[in-house]
């Protein structure tokens, strides 16, 4: 996890992007986009997602460095939507979930209520449990 501002600099210089345009394309106050390079900072989901796009890349590849071959659809499915389906699409229950995450109950129905965001470790842990990529679990189609 600690790559992800060596994974965006790379995908940034590779794109021709300054730091500078990184932080208007993304809607940031100028040169806010500079703590996520230098690890000051992680990217909220949909900030993962826009960068991905932005730099036509996964979301996968930002965070761990593993390159997908898939391509995913600009369009996404909100984050509390997709947790929603994931969970329900294995039949497991919110406390399930929760347990595996070892966190309350409450926070992980936080997450599928949009209310809170997962810190990265737990977005991970997430993905991991489903089986999914971190694309799929942000909500990106496969084309």
């Amino acid at each position: 996890m600690r790559n992800i501002g060596k994974q965006l600099k790379e995908c940034r210089k590779k794109c021709g992007y300054s730091q500078q345009e990184m932080s208007r394309l993304l809607d940031m106050a100028i040169n806010s986009y500079g703590s996520y390079e230098r690890n000051n900072s992680i990217p909220s989901i949909e900030n993962f997602v826009k960068l991905a796009e932005i730099l036509h890349t996964s979301v996968q590849y930002i965070v761990t460095g593993e390159k997908l071959s898939d391509e995913f659809e600009k369009g996404t499915i909100p984050f509390p939507q997709r947790l929603r389906e994931l969970r329900e699409k294995r039949s497991l229950t919110q406390v399930m979930v929760a347990n595996a995450l070892d966190i309350k109950e409450v926070t992980y129905q936080h997450y599928e209520y949009g209310a809170y965001e997962p810190k990265l470790d737990k977005l991970i842990k997430l993905a991991e449990l489903f089986n999914v990529t971190l694309d799929e679990l942000m909500g990106r189609n496969r084309k």
